[in-house]
């Protein structure tokens, strides 16, 4: 499993942080920027082990991962009253907290580059680069990436979808983003296209005030 801890560790970190930010209610922001700077800071630290993120994807690909984004991120909104949840956002305005404007505002930054940078590298690094392989043979790095059984595929959709409280657009979002790899063979196709879906979540949220969804 030596291979396997620079996709482990920063995906644990963040789900533990995560947890710990539960416990803390009180706290919702300052626990958000802590797991976003140390997730982040390791993810850049490790980045030369990434190998597969050398290969840049080509124009056209970038062009389906953003259409594919935008789709996820309408299935997630428009499903909100139809599919079930298993659990329930504990997301606060920041705008209702006793700090200043610019705190505020440096606050949504900050929320917006965890979810549109730093979460889509992790998560598709993890769940796509490495579990998907992994659940194919333990040498997971010999396994071409993007390669396709119906078990990996739908093991990880399944596990995505259990991560996140709305299981039915969850399930949705890993099938999209994992049919990008499986068709491309590029971790940034769907790494751009899970980047545009927390994007344009979150454009969404500090328009309608659906605090909700983050």
């Amino acid at each position: 499993m030596a291979k396997a801890r620079h996709y482990i560790i920063p995906f644990a970190l963040f789900l533990i942080l995560t947890e710990i930010g539960r416990l803390f209610p009180a706290y919702p922001f300052v626990i958000y920027a802590l797991k976003t700077f140390l997730v982040g800071a390791l993810l850049w630290f490790w980045r030369h082990k990434f190998r597969e993120l050398y290969l840049s994807p080509r124009i056209a690909e970038l062009g389906w991962a953003v259409l594919a984004g935008l789709v996820v991120c309408v299935v997630w909104i428009g499903g909100e009253a139809y599919f079930p949840q298993i659990g329930k956002s504990s997301a606060l305005s920041p705008f209702e907290q006793e700090i200043s404007t610019a705190a505020i505002w440096f606050t949504i930054i900050l929320r917006l580059f965890g979810a549109a940078v730093v979460v889509p590298v992790m998560e598709e690094l993890f769940w796509r680069s490495f579990l998907m392989r992994y659940l194919i043979h333990r040498d997971f790095q010999q396994i071409p990436l993007g390669t396709y059984t119906h078990f990996s595929f739908w093991a990880v959709v399944f596990l995505f979808a259990l991560e996140h409280f709305r299981i039915v657009p969850g399930a949705f979002a890993g099938a999209v983003y994992g049919a990008l790899l499986c068709l491309t063979k590029n971790i940034w196709v769907p790494i751009v296209a899970h980047a545009v879906t927390n994007l344009a979540l979150g454009l969404y949220v500090l328009y309608t005030g659906s605090w909700g969804f983050w």
